[in-house]
Formats: structure tokens, sequence, C-alpha cells
């Protein structure tokens, strides 16, 4: 009998925070075998990857962080079944009250927003989901923005949603409208689903993994 086919829907951004951001040697994460493995009663026909480019300006102090994320962009349009969406951060200055201070005082601030990634994924989830196109639909983010989405591909599709949580708790939004079924990214998986160190782009052309993302050695592995 074939598996039942699916397809993920990947907040990028969610992702990052709730799972990558304290474990740099897991970026370089080769999302087909992370959901091959992670889902392996499905057959996984799509995975759709939302995410924003970061800007050297959003972060003056890492100013590689946009040639790293690029490299990874460039091994991700190597994997048959990944679709990139890409979005902005917007970057306006602003004001913003301060903290720790008894009397109310204000400061000016750089603002910076992760914009369209959200309203991308909740697009395609319910494109897909009235088109039927697949038999479970696998949302893997903890924003309850998306809420609406899911509300629709369960209650007036009657699809079948599963979430993946990056982090370790639930959103009770997501099950007010009927996602019952979830599960949760162990790191344990994710270090496991790592591309190889070289990958060869579209181009033909070597992408290397970060060294800043390399996996950190024990002893042992070090040798003498």
């Amino acid at each position: 009998m074939p598996k039942p086919s699916a397809a993920v829907y990947v907040d990028g951004f969610n992702l990052y925070k709730g799972q990558l951001e304290s474990r740099p040697e897991n970026k370089w994460l080769d999302l087909e075998r992370l959901f091959d493995s992670l889902l392996d009663d499905y057959s996984i026909a799509r995975i759709h990857y939302f995410t924003a480019h970061v800007r050297g300006r959003a972060n003056p102090e890492d100013p590689t962080a946009p040639d790293r994320q690029a490299a990874y962009l460039r091994a991700l349009e190597t994997l048959p079944r990944v679709t990139i969406h890409r979005s902005q951060f917007t970057i306006h200055p602003s004001r913003a009250r301060l903290r720790g201070t008894e009397e109310v005082r204000w400061v000016d601030v750089w603002k910076v927003q992760e914009k369209g990634s959200d309203v991308k994924l909740a697009v395609q989830l319910v494109v897909d989901a009235v088109d039927g196109a697949y038999d479970a639909y696998v949302v893997v983010s903890s924003d309850s923005d998306l809420g609406a989405a899911l509300d629709i591909a369960v209650n007036r599709c009657g699809r079948r949603v599963i979430v993946v949580y990056p982090r370790d708790e639930r959103t009770k939004e997501f099950e007010r409208v009927g996602a019952r079924s979830s599960l949760y990214l162990r790191p344990s998986l994710v270090a496991e689903s790592q591309l190889p160190d070289v990958m060869v782009s579209r181009s033909g052309r070597p992408v290397r993994r970060p060294s800043a993302w390399k996996k950190k050695q024990s002893p042992a592995e070090a040798g003498p």
C-alpha cells in the first residue's frame, strides 16, 4: 500500500527562533531528510520553506549573517522537493519605552520586522487545502497568527493538519480550531538531519557549510 501524501509548510523564522538560534551547529539543515524521518508514515511530496532575507543593517554585530543565509538557500535549492518562498525584513526608526526606570523614558530605536512570510504560508496552506492536493498538511510553527488558516484547512475543508512545534510548547489557538495532531521537533533529530558539508549548487559551484555552523567536536573526535 502506498503511503498517504503530505506537504510541509515551514515557518523559517519560527523554526530558527525555536530550534536553531541556540544551536548553530544544526543550522545546515536538510529539510527533506528531517521530514522524511519525522513523518515516516507519509510520503512527503512538497516542502514549502518560508523565509526572509537577512539584512546587514538589521544585524550590524554580525555582518556575515547574510552570506551564511545565502549559502544555505543555495544549498536548499538543490533539494528537488523544497520550494523556497522569500520575503524581507523591514527596518525603520521608531520609539520605545525604556525598561528598568521608574520614570517614563522613551528612546529612539531601529525596529526590525519580518514581513510577508506568515501571510505567504497561510495562503499556500489554504490554497492547497481547498484543492485537496494532499492527504495531510504539516505546519511547522507555533505562531498563533496562523490559526485562521488552520481553521479553514481543518473545519471548512475537512483536511488533516499536523502541527510540528519547533519548541516544546503547544499553541492554544491551534488546538482551539481543531488541529489536534501535533509533534515536537527534537533537537537530536535535527542534529542527525544535516546536509553534506559541501553541496553543488544549480550552477555547478560548490556551496560549503559556513565555518560558524560546523559541528563542535568532542575530545575523542578531535583526536590527540
